[in-house]
């Protein structure tokens, strides 16, 4: 290998180190602005052994030009309609080298099957490369990776030396592999048109739940929707909890036999609000749909759904059920409750 070329990697695989911290960090920011949920963001630098085995591999004869992978970033997305919003955020971000950057699923022909994903050459544009920070980092070229999860899967199932589905197989074999890849595509662009599906049933239950439509049954998205709606309208102070889901709360609902909205509107106590506002009460999602059913038949309640929750002894967080039920029946529902906790 020339002498110049071995400097010439030395200084800029230095460079690149920081470059690729700098666009990974910048990518990750970008992203989160324009409300793109992203699965992850990651940077890698060639070692210079790599560098010089894709030179002699690829018979480089300007290896400071054709070489633009240096630093590489690869962004891996949950669904396909993401791409696009993804690749516009890079086009606007940085200076795209069009004649080397392509979609690979626009070249595969409409009977193929196979490794698809985004494909950028940039540097940072003449604008960024003006600033004090970035000035040394001009015109040093990077790539881009843009994939979803199911073609990160792929690509890696497929393009992985260590393991058996990288090798060229019989014929029959490697009919059901790409048989298998055009499965994996088709679920990933069903995975993207359920995705957008639930979008448009979350604006919808939205609209319902904002006029008083209630007939609508009861889920996770109904229900959290409801109870927003509740909120606001009522000035409740309402605590955030960090949850996954409110599946839990559904199942209790639908066991106890509410099925919809408007079924659950008709257990709330009219003064419910008030009473709160007064003794300066607030409680999470799960308490305060537990107060209502509660106060509205804690025996059926108790009878028809297995609990794995408690109430406390004392007072502390049962405030609410000590205005709507007399001392002795309290003292039987935490005796209740608590004796039929898992």
């Amino acid at each position: 290998m020339d002498d110049a070329v071995d400097t010439w990697l030395e200084e800029a695989i230095s460079r690149h180190e920081r470059l690729t911290e700098i666009v990974t960090s910048l990518v990750q920011s970008l992203l989160k602005q324009e409300n793109i949920e992203f699965l992850t963001v990651t940077g890698r630098t060639k070692t210079k052994q790599s560098a010089l085995d894709k030179i002699q591999r690829k018979g480089y004869k300007a290896p400071k030009t054709q070489l633009t992978d240096l630093s590489g970033i690869r962004v891996i997305l949950y669904f396909e309609s993401q791409l696009a919003r993804a690749s516009e955020v890079i086009n606007n971000a940085f200076n795209v080298d069009l004649s080397k950057s392509l979609n690979r699923e626009s070249i595969l022909s409409v009977d193929q099957t196979g490794y698809r994903s985004y494909h950028f050459v940039c540097d940072l544009g003449e604008t960024r490369a003006t600033l004090p920070e970035f000035r040394d980092l001009a015109n040093l070229k990077f790539e881009f990776q843009i994939r979803t999860v199911l073609q990160h899967a792929w690509a890696e199932l497929a393009h992985d030396r260590n393991y058996k589905l990288s090798e060229k197989l019989p014929r029959e074999l490697e009919r059901s592999l790409y048989l298998y890849a055009g499965l994996l595509e088709l679920a990933d662009k069903g995975f993207d048109s359920l995705s957008r599906e639930i979008d448009k049933y979350i604006t919808e239950v939205n609209q319902k739940t904002t006029i008083g439509d209630l007939d609508v049954e009861i889920n996770s998205f109904s229900l959290e929707s409801f109870v927003n709606q509740w909120v606001d309208k009522n000035g409740f102070p309402l605590e955030k909890i960090s949850i996954n889901s409110l599946e839990e709360l559904v199942n209790e609902l639908i066991t106890y036999g509410i099925q919809n909205l408007k079924e659950l509107a008709l257990i709330i106590p009219e003064d419910y609000a008030e009473k709160a506002l007064e003794i300066n009460y607030s409680t999470t999602i799960y308490g305060l749909i537990r107060d209502w059913l509660l106060i509205h038949d804690w025996r059926g309640f108790t009878s028809k759904v297995q609990i794995n929750w408690g109430l406390p002894a004392e007072d502390g967080g049962t405030e609410m059920l000590s205005l709507y039920l007399d001392h002795n029946e309290l003292v039987d529902l935490i005796m209740t409750i608590n004796n039929s906790e898992t």
